[in-house]
Parts: structure tokens; C-alpha cells; sequence
């Protein structure tokens, strides 16, 4: 039975079907750390193989079902920005997962509901409520909790917070077309920006941060990558983008809080110990949660959470 034969049995609206097929994908999204840490290669490598590799099958599965690629050039040039900034996100997140373990990214990547209540009222000119501002600032206070211990993966999840940063740029953004055009178009126009923005800078990163040429490929690095573009960078992407047409941004980038709980799970049956973190980190990571989830709670018990009307 395919996932959406489940997902229809499972699920009475669309807005339910919608909510079971995001979570099914940030379930398995949950395991991309796992995935980069067991690749050799390195984080700029990594998503250059990526982005190429979504691109391309992309490309010919596009070509092959006829589904035209006609798009207003303005909404163009704003999808490739949005790969370009997509290309940013991923090489953050590969850092991270790399210097520090799936946890610690998982949480880090947990405040991208912070960033978009921040950043999404400058988008839609309007101002951030109360509520807003209270959840960032305990989301803050949470990050300073697993700081001011003796953490060890400062450098990780100060990398992941960055990255949750460009997540939620990519989210908003992402949110403004979802709704325009078919979401594999969507797609194919950002995996061409976040290839182009890799293959830009990867000359430069090779020469004056590797200071090495490109490291070749082992069989399991090919496997992974090719796994890491198919399921996740174009049908993991492709769905959640479709996702976007019912959801609002700030739903999606909560739901995504569940991934260190999911991928928390999942990478200790990998790594075993060295996924737990001092009472510092949970207490932490405890605080950044329950900051996140009070302000949509609210917002699902009063019934606020509409998905805004579309204008071209």
C-alpha cells in the first residue's frame, strides 16, 4: 500500500492528511544527521553532490511527465535565491551534525519557530505580538541554559541555531509560492539555486579552507548521497512544499520540534551513550520546547491558526 493510500485512510480533511504527511516526513527527516555523520565527505561536498543529484533527476523526471517549468521570471529569480539560501541552511547543518552528534543539531534546529515569529511579521509588515516576543526570549533563555553548562558541542549547536535561521528564511519564503505553482517546480528551481550557490563556492572552499582537492567518493558515500536526493532533498522537499498550501509557516516549523525527540530516539540505537547530554542540555532543550509549543497550543485552542490568502 503506498503512503498516500495510508495517509487517506488515516486522515478525514485535507488539513489532517496534510498534518500526517509533514510529520511522516519529519519523522524520517529526523535521520539526515545519522546519515551526514556516516558520509566521509566533507559538509560543502556533501550538498554539492546533493543539490546536483536532486537536480538533475529532477530535471528528467519533470521533463518526462511534461509538467511545464514556466514561471514568472521576478518568481524565478526569488525560488533560486531561496535554493541559494537553502544551500546555506544545509552545509550549517551537515557542520553541525558533524561537529557535535544528532541531538544537539536536532535541538538547535528546534528554534527555527523563534526565528520565524521574529522574522516572518517583517515579511508581512506586521509588528511581533506579545506572545512572539515572550517565546523567543524563553527559547533564548533555554539556548543560555545548555550554554552556561560544561557543554561539550558549543561550536555544534551554535551552528545549528544558525542554520534554524536560514531554515526559517526558507520556510517563509518558501510559503509565498507554495501556493502558486506545482510544488515540483518549486522544487527544480531551488535545487538549481542551491546547486549553482554550492558549485560557486566550492573552488573557494576547496582551495582556502580544505586546502585539498575533492575528496572522492566511497561506494557508501555515493549510496547515501544518492538517498539524500531523492527522498529527502526532492520527495521529502517536494511534499512538505505541497504541505505549505494548507499549513502556515510557524505550524511547520513547530511540528519540526518533534525531529529531536524522533531523531533522539533513533541515533541512540546508532551511537549508543554519547547521544546523552547532561541535565543542563535537557533542561535546556525542556524550556526551548515548551516556549514553542505555548504560543500555537493557544493558537489551535482559540482556533487562530489560518493559512493566509494568496496574491500573486
Amino acid at each position: 500500500m503506498s503512503l498516500d493510500k495510508i495517509i487517506n485512510k488515516l486522515a478525514t480533511t485535507d488539513n489532517k492528511r496534510a498534518y500526517l504527511e509533514l510529520h511522516f516526513w519529519i519523522l524520517c527527516s529526523s535521520t539526515i544527521p545519522i546519515i551526514n555523520i556516516y558520509i566521509s565527505l566533507s559538509s560543502v561536498e556533501i550538498v554539492f553532490l546533493r543539490t546536483m543529484t536532486a537536480f538533475v533527476i529532477i530535471f528528467i523526471f519533470l521533463s518526462i511527465k511534461k509538467i511545464p517549468l514556466k514561471v514568472k521570471t521576478s518568481h524565478v529569480l526569488l525560488l533560486v535565491f531561496t535554493g541559494m539560501l537553502t544551500s546555506i541552511y544545509w552545509v550549517l547543518f551537515v557542520i553541525a551534525a558533524k561537529t557535535s552528534n544528532t541531538s544537539v543539531t536536532l535541538v538547535g534546529m528546534a528554534t527555527t519557530p523563534v526565528w520565524v515569529s521574529f522574522v516572518y511579521p517583517i515579511f508581512s509588515k506586521k509588528r511581533p505580538t506579545f506572545n512572539e516576543l515572550m517565546t523567543g526570549l524563553s527559547a533564548l533563555f533555554g539556548v543560555y541554559m545548555i550554554f552556561s553548562s560544561s557543554f561539550a558541542y558549543s561550536e555544534g549547536m551554535f551552528t545549528a541555531i544558525l542554520a534554524a535561521f536560514f531554515a526559517a528564511l526558507v520556510t517563509i519564503l518558501t510559503s509565498k509560492s507554495s501556493r502558486r505553482y506545482h510544488y515540483l517546480v518549486i522544487t527544480f528551481y531551488q535545487m538549481l539555486g542551491a546547486f549553482l550557490a554550492t558549485a560557486a563556492v566550492l573552488p573557494y572552499y576547496l582551495k582556502f579552507i580544505k586546502q585539498g582537492s575533492f575528496s572522492i567518493p566511497t561506494p557508501t558515500d555515493i549510496l547515501l548521497i544518492i538517498v539524500l536526493a531523492i527522498v529527502f532533498s526532492i520527495i521529502a522537499y517536494s511534499s512538505i512544499v505541497k504541505v505549505m498550501k494548507k499549513i502556515t509557516p510557524f505550524s511547520i516549523s513547530l511540528a519540526n520540534n518533534l525531529a529531536p525527540i524522533y531523531g533522539g530516539v533513533i541515533a541512540y540505537f546508532f551511537f549508543g551513550e554519547s547521544e546523552l547530554m547532561d541535565l543542563y542540555f535537557y533542561g535546556g532543550a525542556f524550556i526551548i520546547a515548551f516556549a514553542i509549543l505555548a504560543m500555537p497550543l493557544a493558537k489551535f485552542i482559540f482556533k487562530l491558526d489560518k493559512v493566509e490568502p494568496s496574491h500573486s
